[in-house]
């Protein structure tokens, strides 16, 4: 029982950064996704608006 309780606040440590870590990497990863999506956009329209 006193193992549990030296542990604890380590695993509410944990219980609480993983999430927020998760959460500040998934929002990086999709503003990289949405800024590639974003050029890639612009060169098609580049392209369309050069053939007229």
């Amino acid at each position: 029982m006193e193992a549990l309780t030296t542990l604890l606040p380590g695993l509410l440590f944990l219980f609480y950064f993983v999430p927020v870590v998760f959460i500040i990497w998934f929002m990086v990863t999709i503003v990289g996704q949405l800024k590639y999506q974003t050029k890639f956009l612009q060169q098609i329209f580049e392209k369309i608006n050069s053939s007229e």
